[in-house]
């Protein structure tokens, strides 16, 4: 079985819960890849959470490379 990695951004917004990890569609075979993307287009994935979350967006908090379960585990700690 092939594991892929997804850009995650842990985001600040204003709804009830506020936080919540953010995940991008492109995956990557490689967590050096996926990595490699964020450093490379950090501030681009940031403006890319803004614009889609719009008036709800505070900040990013944090970026990372995860695979979907991980971020749903995470999301589940967070109250999602």
């Amino acid at each position: 079985m092939i594991t892929v990695y997804f850009i995650t951004i842990l985001v600040l917004t204003t709804n009830t819960n506020p936080e919540g990890w953010l995940q991008w569609t492109k995956p990557y075979t490689s967590k050096v890849e996926c990595e490699l993307v964020i450093i490379n287009e950090k501030n681009q994935l940031a403006d890319g959470v803004k614009l889609y979350l719009g008036n709800k967006f505070v900040r990013a908090k944090k970026f990372e490379c995860m695979t979907h379960d991980e971020a749903v585990k995470r999301n589940t700690a967070l109250g999602h």
